[in-house]
C-alpha cells in the first residue's frame, strides 16, 4: 500500500517529537500527527458505540489493530484502524476486499472483512475495517531465534497458502502482498472467551506513557499511553490453532491488468522481475509464497540481510544465489533509493557481491531442534550472562507446534542472538534430515528462477511431496 504525501508532511521531519514509550515494540509514534495514526484508548468505542477496544493485537506500517467486542453481536473482532493519509487508497473500491475473499473464493483459507466504516479524528478521516480475530502472524512464531515452527506445522502451513494462492489465482487475481506477515494462524475457540478469559490468560493490558522530548503535554492527536500488543506466547494455555489464512488483500488486482508502479510488496519478497521494474503477476506471488515457505521452515528469508532496503540490493542478494542475470536485465539502471529507472541521467549500474550463496547450501544449513533442547559435544565455551528469562522455554502447551532456540543449551552456554560464537554454536545444531532437505531445495529450485513463465502454478506446487511427507495437512 502505498500514498501520496503534501509538499510538507510529518513523515519529512527530522526532529522526534515524543520519547520510546516503555511497552517494547510499538508503532511509530512520530506517525501520531496529522495525516498519521488514530489515538486509541482502551475502553474507547466507535461505529456508534457498536465496538468498545479491549486490547492491542498489532499495528504496522500503515494501520493499528485492535481486539474489540462487538456490543451489538456479542462477538469478538479485530479492529484495524487505518492511518488517515493511507485511508483513501485502503478505501478505493478493491474486489477482493469488498466483496470479501470468502465470498469469492469458497475456501478455509482466507479471512475476509466483516464491513467498514469511517471515522474522523484529530488527524483526518481513517479507515476502520472490522476483521474476524486472528492469532499470531507467521513471522513472529518462525523468527531466527526467538521463535521456530515445528517442521510438520511448517508445511502444513505453507501448503494452506499455496492452496489459498491457487483459488486466488484460479479467479483470475493475484494477492499482490504474499509476506509471513499476511499469514496468520487462527484462534479457533476464541469465540467462546469471555473479556476475564482474555485477562487471565494474557493479564491485562501493559501500557507506557507517551512523553514528548520538550516535556510539554500531548495534543489531542496522540494518546496519552501506548499498548503494547497482546502476546499470544505469554500464557501457559495455548489458543493457537494448527491453521492459517492468507489475508490483507489491499494490494491485491486482476492479473489482465496489474498495476503500472511497483507493488508494496516488502522488498525482501519481491519477484525479480518485479524489483527491475517489470509488472506483477501470478508468478511473482509464486516467488514470494517461495520465500514464506524458506521462512516458515528455517526462521530466516532467502534473499535478506541488514543491507537489504531497495530492490536494487536485493537484486544483488538474488545474483549471490541464483547468478548472471537474465541479458535483459544487465543494463537495468538504478537511481539513489535503489529504484529501477530508465532515465541515464538519474541512474547507473549496479555491481553484483561477488560472494556466493548456493540455494543448496541455504536449505542443507537450516538448523533445527535437539532432543531435549540440549547439544553436547564436550567442549567448554566462554561463558555468556544470562539476561531476564529469554532462556526459558515456552510453556508445555506450545511444544507441538513451536521450539524456542534461546531455549537450547549447547554444553555450558545457551544459544543466543548472533555473537562472536554464534555461527560456530549454530554449526553443532542438528540441521534438517536429508529426505527433507533433498525435497525443500527441488521444491524451492523450480520457484527460485529468473524467468517467471517457467516458475510452477500454485495448483502445481500443491503436489510437490515436499508438503506430503507426513501426512499432517488435513
Amino acid at each position: 500500500m502505498s500514498g501520496t504525501s503534501s509538499s510538507h508532511s510529518y513523515e519529512e521531519e527530522d526532529d522526534f517529537r515524543f520519547l520510546l514509550p516503555h511497552v517494547g515494540d510499538s508503532e511509530n509514534v512520530e506517525k501520531y500527527a496529522p495525516g498519521g495514526f488514530h489515538p486509541v484508548h482502551l475502553g474507547d468505542t466507535y461505529d456508534e458505540g457498536r465496538y468498545r477496544i479491549v486490547h492491542k493485537l498489532g499495528y504496522g506500517g500503515f494501520a493499528t489493530v485492535w481486539l474489540a467486542r462487538d456490543e451489538r453481536e456479542k462477538t469478538w473482532v479485530a479492529l484495524k484502524i487505518v492511518r488517515a493519509q493511507h485511508s483513501t487508497l485502503a478505501g478505493n473500491e478493491n474486489v477482493l476486499t469488498l466483496q470479501g475473499a470468502s465470498d469469492l473464493f469458497d475456501g478455509p483459507e482466507f479471512a475476509a472483512e466483516l464491513r467498514r466504516f469511517i471515522i474522523e479524528g484529530p488527524n483526518g478521516r481513517h479507515l476502520c475495517i472490522v476483521l474476524p480475530v486472528l492469532g499470531p502472524p507467521a513471522f513472529q512464531l518462525s523468527s531466527s531465534f526467538d521463535s521456530r515452527l515445528k517442521p510438520w506445522l511448517s508445511r502444513r502451513a505453507s501448503y494452506q497458502v499455496a492452496k489459498g494462492l491457487a483459488a486466488i489465482h484460479a479467479h483470475g487475481f493475484c494477492h499482490g502482498d504474499v509476506t509471513t506477515a499476511n499469514i496468520l494462524f487462527t484462534l479457533p475457540n476464541v469465540g467462546n472467551l469471555e473479556e476475564a478469559d482474555i485477562y487471565r490468560l494474557f493479564g491485562s493490558p501493559k501500557t507506557g506513557e507517551l512523553e514528548t522530548e520538550s516535556g510539554e503535554p500531548t495534543g489531542p492527536e496522540a494518546p496519552r499511553y501506548i499498548v503494547k500488543a497482546l502476546d499470544f506466547l505469554s500464557s501457559s494455555s495455548n489458543i493457537i490453532g494448527q491453521d492459517v489464512k492468507l489475508v490483507d488483500f489491499d494490494q491485491s488486482f486482476a492479473i489482465s491488468s496489474p498495476p503500472k508502479r511497483m507493488i508494496g510488496t516488502p522488498v525482501e519478497f519481491l519477484a525479480p522481475e518485479v524489483a527491475v521494474g517489470l509488472p506483477a503477476s501470478p508468478a511473482s506471488d509464486i516467488w514470494a509464497l517461495g520465500c514464506c515457505i524458506y521462512r516458515l521452515r528455517s526462521g530466516g528469508n532467502p534473499f535478506s540481510n541488514y543491507e537489504i532496503n531497495c530492490p536494487a540490493e536485493l537484486m544483488r542478494t538474488i545474483f549471490q544465489t541464483l547468478g548472471e542475470l537474465p541479458l535483459e536485465w544487465r543494463d537495468t539502471l538504478w537511481d539513489d533509493e535503489g529504484q529501477p529507472t530508465k532515465d541515464p541521467n538519474k541512474g547507473a549500474l549496479v555491481e553484483p557481491w561477488e560472494d556466493e550463496q548456493p540455494l543448496r547450501d541455504l536449505v542443507y544449513r537450516i538448523w533445527d531442534q535437539p532432543d531435549g533442547d540440549v547439544v553436547k559435544t564436550g567442549r567448554t565455551w566462554p561463558e555468556r550472562p544470562i539476561q531476564g528469562d529469554e532462556h526459558m522455554q515456552f510453556s508445555p502447551s506450545f511444544w507441538n507446534i513451536i521450539w524456542k532456540p534461546t531455549a537450547v543449551k549447547i554444553d555450558n552456554v545457551y544459544l543466543e542472538g548472533y555473537e562472536d560464537e554464534t555461527e560456530e554454536l549454530l554449526e553443532q545444531m542438528p540441521k534438517i534430515t536429508e529426505p527433507e532437505a533433498t525435497l525443500l531445495h527441488d521444491l524451492l529450485a523450480k520457484i527460485f528462477v529468473y524467468d517467471p513463465k517457467v516458475r510452477p502454478t500454485a495448483n502445481e506446487i500443491l503436489n510437490h511431496p515436499w508438503f506430503h511427507m507426513d501426512g499432517q495437512l488435513h
